[in-house]
Order: structure tokens, then C-alpha cells, then sequence
């Protein structure tokens, strides 16, 4: 049932069907979404709404005695009859809902402060940090919803989706590492703005995304320099920022840049930092490659030598999963599985969506299956090779 509610009796656990107002008396860039924590609902309640729609199927209703109005049904007076009510969303689909809303506001807000680092040479760190703030919430509710949808991007907006991105994955990689709310802020404000620097780079400027070429090493060295030099104008842009800025392409082993750092002389966000970089980077298609599968990835980055902090990547693994939220998996039974949920006791073992027959080139009925299941017969084949599933026509179901 739709209600009326007056904003001052709003409480956490109600589903907004509908916000009572223009754009202009409330900063929230979505119109539906569930009032999840305590954040939210003050953020509505000090907004200038003075009353909003809920949808009492898919939130919880008015204690007894509320005041509240139903509202008339849509074209009530034209069809007479109430359309049925939509079923109620479960909470992983209203995890992925407020993902990817934060996801579609935070790129337009990055968009937007990239333009202005451009033009005016400086940024306002008070236009991300709220940004910063859902992403935490988000990842703390559901932290798989977040880090996977950041990893779909359009061509034409590589450089700010790349950039979200990094954020959530730094921000829940924090998160892991159990590090305090402060470094947490910090570490998702250094993943927005570690690639500022290529706001001066042709091939990544806002409006000339997308080339078919790969952006000359000369241009990548310097980016990094670039974009401290940006932050540096600003006087309210802490340090640690403008260091991750500058260091997320070193590498323990020395071999990075700008500076050749080694080991622990990098500060832990810019190891943080070089890791969620590289992971996003490899993970998604560009003009001038095919992005890898999440799962190949992570076998690549475990595999390398020296150029990860192996501690830091262990907790990434630990984030993200040893399959991410997404990856098509092979396994024994030859049949092909899509990662859905993780264990996170058992990062090596996910719930799948067995959805396709390799030895018969065919679709099979979707089954769900917990391989940390004792009983279940199939196991992970080892990822060897990069395989590009999104290419080859698979009938691959959806995550939910």
C-alpha cells in the first residue's frame, strides 16, 4: 500500500515510494530507495521535503496510530481498479538497487569535479566526502553489491567510472583491514581522486574518452605528478590523499614510479591504492584491450612477484573473493557456474549459478549450489588463461 507519511515520522526500515517534492528541496538522486540506517534518515529529515510517499510492501509501515494518508492509486479514476502491488524486493536486490544508485550519482559527481580541478586548478573535497559516506554505508550492508556494479563502464566515461571504482574498492579494502572510520573516509577520497592527473592527458579528457589507442607511457609516468600538483592548491586536501595521488604506481619491489619506492617506504593506501588500480584497470575492456575475467585477475596478481604488497593483496582477496561477484567459474562437472554470493569463511568456494553444460554446448536449467556444500560433488577448475565470456554468446543469467 502507498502511504503519505509527514517526513518527521519517518523511521529506518520504510521503503520511499516517492519523494514530495522538486530536486531543488532534497539532494538525493534516486526517488526510490529504502531508508537503510540512521544517516539516511536524517539526511531526509533535515531536507527541505515535508512529506514523502512509502510503499508499505517492500518497507515497514506507521506503528498503529500513525497519521498517514493512502494515496489513490495511479489512474484510479481511469481503469477503476488497483494495479497489483509489485512483490517485495529482497535485500539483496535492494542492496544492488542502492548500489548502483550511488554508482550513477557518484560518477556524475565525479564528472563534475573533474571538470572543475580542470578549469579552475583546485578542488572542494566537501562535493565527495557524503559520496564517500554512502559508499561506506553501502559496503557495510552488502559489500559485494558495490565492488561488482563499479566494475561495468561505458567507454565515454572510463576515467570517472574507473575512479568510483577504485574508490569502493579501496573503501571496502579499508574495511578488511580493519582500519578506523578516518582511514576509511581517506581511503575512499584517495580512490576518487588518484587519477586527477589525467585530466590533463588528451586521451582521458573529460569529452575525448575512449580512444583506440593505448595512452603513450610517457603520459602515464606523468599523471601521477600531474594530479598531486592539482591537490596541492587546495590547502584543505589532507596529505595522505595527495600521496596516494602520487604513489599508486610504485610497487614493492622498487620497479614503480614516479619514484621507485620500495616496500613499506610506500605509504599502506598507496599499496592499498596500487593494488585496486590494477585490479579495475585489468578487469575492463578499453578501446585498445579486452578487460579479464575478476577470477583471472586475482590468479595473475597472486602469481606476480614483487610488485603487490602480499599482505594487503591476501585482504584484498579476502574483500572481493577469491571468485568476485560476477566471474564465470569452470567446474568439474563441465559446467559453468556464475558467482552470486561468497563464503567468506571459504573465499575459494562461492555459491553459484550453474546455468550452462560445457561438455554439451548448451544451456541447462539454472540451479543454485553452495560449493562449501560437504556434499556437493562439483569443485573449482584452476583459472589458466583469460576467457572472454562476454564475447562468446553464453545465455549467462543474471547475478540476483
Amino acid at each position: 500500500m502507498i502511504k503519505k507519511v509527514p517526513v518527521s515520522q519517518l523511521c529506518v526500515g520504510m521503503y520511499v515510494h516517492d519523494l514530495g517534492g522538486s530536486f531543488l528541496e532534497h539532494s538525493f538522486w534516486r526517488s526510490r530507495f529504502l531508508i537503510q540506517n540512521e544517516r539516511k534518515l536524517k539526511k531526509l529529515q533535515t531536507s527541505r521535503l515535508e512529506w514523502v510517499l512509502i510503499d508499505t510492501s517492500r518497507g515497514i509501515d506507521l506503528p498503529a496510530g500513525g497519521a498517514a494518508a493512502v494515496a489513490p492509486a495511479p489512474h484510479a479514476a481511469k481503469t477503476h481498479a488497483a494495479e497489483p502491488a509489485p512483490p517485495p524486493a529482497t535485500p539483496e536486490q535492494q542492496a544492488f538497487d542502492d548500489a548502483k544508485d550511488i554508482i550513477d550519482g557518484s560518477r556524475e559527481q565525479v564528472k563534475q569535479l573533474f571538470a572543475d580541478a580542470e578549469l579552475e586548478g583546485k578542488i572542494d573535497l566537501r562535493q565527495i566526502e557524503g559520496l564517500v559516506q554512502d559508499m561506506a554505508d553501502s559496503i557495510e550492508g552488502h559489500p559485494d553489491a558495490l565492488t561488482s556494479l563499479a566494475r561495468i563502464k561505458r567507454a565515454d566515461q572510463y576515467l570517472y567510472a574507473h575512479s568510483v571504482a577504485v574508490s569502493a574498492l579501496m573503501t571496502a579494502l579499508a574495511r578488511t583491514l580493519g582500519l578506523s572510520d578516518e582511514q576509511v573516509r581517506l581511503a575512499g577520497m584517495a580512490g576518487l581522486l588518484h587519477d586527477i592527473g589525467k585530466v590533463r592527458d588528451p586521451d582521458e579528457a573529460p569529452g575525448k574518452l575512449g580512444r583506440p589507442i593505448q595512452p603513450p607511457q610517457e603520459l602515464l609516468r606523468q599523471h601521477p605528478g600531474n594530479g598531486a600538483e592539482v591537490l596541492r592548491r587546495d590547502p584543505g586536501v589532507p596529505p595522505e590523499i595527495i600521496d596516494v595521488c602520487l604513489h599508486h604506481h610504485e610497487r614493492v619491489d622498487g620497479k614503480g614510479f614516479p619514484d621507485g619506492l620500495v616496500g613499506e617506504s610506500t605509504s599502506l593506501l598507496a599499496r592499498m591504492a596500487a593494488i585496486c588500480n590494477y585490479y579495475d584497470e585489468a578487469t575492463t575492456t578499453r578501446p585498445f584491450k579486452k578487460g579479464w575475467d575478476p577470477a583471472f585477475t586475482l590468479f595473475k596478481m597472486l602469481k606476480s612477484s614483487g610488485q603487490f604488497d602480499t599482505d594487503v593483496l591476501g585482504a584484498f582477496v579476502r574483500t572481493v573473493g577469491r571468485y568476485p561477484l560476477g566471474s564465470i567459474i569452470s567446474l568439474t562437472q563441465s559446467e559453468l557456474g556464475l558467482v552470486v554470493e561468497q563464503n567468506p569463511d571459504m573465499p575459494e568456494l562461492p555459491v553459484v549459478k550453474i546455468f550452462y553444460s560445457i561438455r554439451w554446448s548448451h544451456a541447462i536449467p539454472e540451479r543454485r549450489v553452495n560449493l562449501a556444500d560437504p556434499d556437493c560433488p562439483s569443485r573449482v577448475l584452476p583459472v589458466v588463461a583469460p576467457v572472454d565470456w562476454a564475447q562468446s554468446g553464453l545465455p549467462v543469467p543474471s547475478i540476483l
